[in-house]
């Protein structure tokens, strides 16, 4: 989830989970009919002559050996320092499509970088050719037909300032630096959920160059099939070199936060649950546990001010005797900025905050106190209104979209870092199945299974029909499922 700083400007950036915001490195989306095909995978020691993919492209591709290789594979999460084939910084569609040959007359995986910022560490794989889409960053906006179309590699501060100098807006994480692609493309848990959809229920149209390399356009009433599985399907169906998305007009959000401690977190958290349970659209909530100052609650009501003081009221009442800092904000297309970090995670959606859950979370947050941290934003009103299968997007229904997290600095921190957060998704996982994608680390197929639920088998289906080599598989991969295979 990513919740812009002035929503609420009493918050550190570690009260946001620094890293707790959704994002997606690998901007990668794709397709094609290869009629019955089994994946092929390439062999790590197969190394391909990459002569011919270098005269044929216009961008600049690196090597193991070129300047700028080591600067170039470095993305936002250091737990991860993969070594690709080759790295493409692409200069149009063009060089996208002769790059996906490539991959694919090679059996080569291909990673696809957009803003870099993803959890897993997606944007780069050992091995793989990757394809960076930092050109990729033209945004054009329509204001009368409130459409704006952003190129693939797009930040979400770029997209945002053309909006708001529009009037506009479309729900987005507010952390200026993450990939616009990313965030939609695992569906994007957003503040602005409640009152417009998330991200990927707000994408109209998007341009997507598939394993065959064929350029196609997405939307409703062209290549549908695409057009569902890139709502929430993240990065298994191609390379998104364009997005579309609708635009809102900007409404003020009235907000509270109230710094709860290590006091009671089994009762701020039964308080929270009851708060959010009849939550109306208009409203965004939070619950933070930070590893050093404790719990805080976050409540937020976007539009009348006299209605939202009302609302705020309950919330107050709730959480006495904290103290409510109260604020009033539009989105600030800057918002949260931070450095790379090492970072461990998890996800779930939790569709009740029962006895059993908060004993989890309580005893959880107790034994990573000065480790661990998590982040239950509210998932409600329109979002949770849409039909489960309208979208591949797996979490409607009236959650909270939960991150676990931990960060080190120090080698020797790292696996009781890892510890904690594999220790704590263990435990939720009895209670929360469906978890938002780009919350999760590196997945094993059964847990990709899980998250996406009953959207899995259609996923699967579309994979093999558009790319049964799967060769966007450097990402939270969903299997080409084939006639007759389980």
């Amino acid at each position: 989830m990513c919740i812009h700083k002035a929503d609420n400007p009493a918050w550190t950036r570690r009260d946001f989970v620094r890293a707790g915001l959704a994002t997606g490195g690998a901007v990668a989306v794709g397709a094609s009919v290869y009629g019955g095909m089994r994946p092929v995978f390439a062999a790590t020691d197969s190394v391909p002559n990459l002569d011919d993919l270098s005269r044929s492209v216009r961008g600049r591709l690196l090597l193991g050996s070129s300047p700028g290789y080591d600067e170039a594979r470095r993305v936002w999460n250091l737990a991860y320092d993969r070594r690709p084939l080759a790295m493409l910084r692409a200069a149009d569609v063009d060089d996208v499509r002769r790059c996906v040959e490539f991959a694919r007359e090679h059996t080569v995986p291909i990673a696809i970088r957009g803003g870099g910022h993803s959890y897993a560490g997606y944007g780069v794989a050992d091995g793989a050719v990757q394809i960076d889409l930092g050109t990729f960053t033209n945004v054009t906006v329509d204001r009368d037909r409130r459409i704006a179309s952003v190129g693939g590699g797009t930040r979400i501060g770029d997209l945002l300032r053309a909006t708001l100098a529009a009037g506009l807006y479309t729900p987005m994480g507010s952390c200026g630096s993450v990939g616009v692609a990313g965030l939609t493309l695992a569906g994007g848990d957003t503040s602005g959920r409640g009152l417009y959809g998330t991200a990927c229920d707000n994408l109209i149209g998007a341009q997507v160059v598939t394993a065959d390399g064929d350029v196609r356009e997405l939307g409703s009433g062209k290549n549908e099939d695409l057009y569902w599985a890139i709502r929430g399907g993240g990065g298994n169906f191609g390379v998104v070199t364009r997005l579309d998305f609708r635009l809102h007009p900007v409404v003020p959000l009235h907000s509270a936060a109230f710094n709860i401690g290590w006091r009671d977190i089994p009762g701020a958290l039964r308080a929270y649950g009851d708060l959010v349970r009849d939550a109306p659209d208009e409203a965004r909530a939070a619950f933070f546990v930070d590893p050093e100052s404790g719990a805080s609650a976050s409540c937020g009501y976007r539009g009348d001010a006299a209605v939202a003081a009302v609302y705020l009221e309950k919330w107050k009442a709730a959480f006495r005797p904290a103290e409510a800092h109260l604020s009033t904000s539009t989105p600030d297309p800057e918002g949260e900025v931070w450095a790379t970090t090492h970072v461990a995670v998890d996800g779930a959606f939790i569709e009740h905050l029962n006895d059993s859950v908060v004993d989890v979370l309580s005893r959880a947050a107790m034994e990573g106190r000065g480790v661990g941290q998590m982040l239950l934003g509210l998932s409600s009103g329109v979002v949770a209104r849409i039909p489960m299968t309208a979208t591949a997007y797996p979490l409607r229904g009236t959650g909270l979209s939960t991150l676990i997290a931990a960060e080190w600095d120090k080698p020797e921190a790292r696996s009781r870092a890892e510890r904690w957060v594999a220790e704590t998704g263990a435990a939720l996982r009895p209670y929360a199945r469906r978890a938002y994608v780009n919350y999760l680390p590196p997945s094993m197929p059964e847990r990709i299974r899980e998250a996406y639920g009953v959207n899995y088998p259609r996923l699967a289906r579309i994979k093999a029909q558009y790319d049964p080599a799967n060769l966007f598989r450097e990402n939270q991969n969903i299997r080409p499922g084939f006639p007759g295979e389980g």
